[in-house]
């Protein structure tokens, strides 16, 4: 250690660290909506927290894709273009391609034997919820079921990075899950997925899942002229 410097402790980037995730699980869960100014003084009063750790929380998640700084304005949650959408789509269903290949080989080889038990019991819980149109818990069981995948495939890199994808598309993947045909078609993509993993059939598997992604964005862009939501 130099001569003369300070000891930091870790408290207020821990603080920082804390209140950052908050905001981006507020924005995530839909409490501050796209185009929404984030207000320090009242994030800081909410959370019991000064102002200057909550703009150094906004400040640190302005590479996260979820917020926009602008000069002289503020931080905004950030409003997704249609350019966006697609693109977030295309990477997403390159990554999640790749990894229900890979589960669907890791099955086969006998290195996850509780995988598709587990995928199974995941549908059968989306579609008990799907008849009951509790689309909050769906939501949270469609989150389960790629994370299964993306655990399965065996690359924690991988995940990290459809993880930090996924976080984006909550601004607007949410949504659609008001509505019933998007979710039946979802579960139905789902199955497939889940039987060639079963099967052990790699191509298969990569092929459904791109499926299933490329059907997401296709379902997306034939509402938002009638509202503003997108299957999963």
């Amino acid at each position: 250690m130099m001569n003369g410097a300070k000891s930091i402790g870790p408290r207020r980037a821990t603080l920082a660290v804390e209140v950052r995730g908050e905001i981006e699980r507020m924005i995530v869960d839909g409490e501050l909506a796209a185009g929404e100014k984030l207000n320090e003084l009242a994030l800081s009063n909410a959370m019991g927290v000064s102002r200057g750790t909550v703009r150094e929380a906004i400040r640190s998640l302005a590479d996260s894709g979820l917020i926009d700084l602008i000069a002289n304005r503020g931080a905004f949650v950030h409003e997704t273009t249609l350019d966006e959408v697609r693109n977030l789509y295309e990477l997403r269903g390159a990554i999640f391609g790749m990894a229900c290949a890979a589960a669907a080989r890791r099955v086969g080889a006998g290195m996850e034997a509780k995988l598709v038990a587990a995928l199974d019991r995941n549908l059968d819980q989306m579609r008990a919820v799907h008849a009951k149109m509790d689309t909050a818990r769906y939501y949270a069981l469609n989150i389960e079921f790629h994370d299964l995948l993306l655990q399965g495939a065996g690359n924690p890199k991988a995940k990290v990075i459809y993880d930090n994808l996924v976080k984006e598309m909550h601004l607007f993947r949410r949504k659609g899950l008001s509505v019933a045909t998007n979710i039946a078609k979802s579960i139905e993509e789902h199955d497939r997925i889940v039987r060639a993993v079963a099967n052990a059939d790699a191509e298969a598997a990569r092929l459904a899942a791109l499926d299933h992604i490329t059907g997401g964005f296709a379902r997306y862009t034939t509402m938002i002229d009638v509202a503003p939501a997108t299957a999963v």
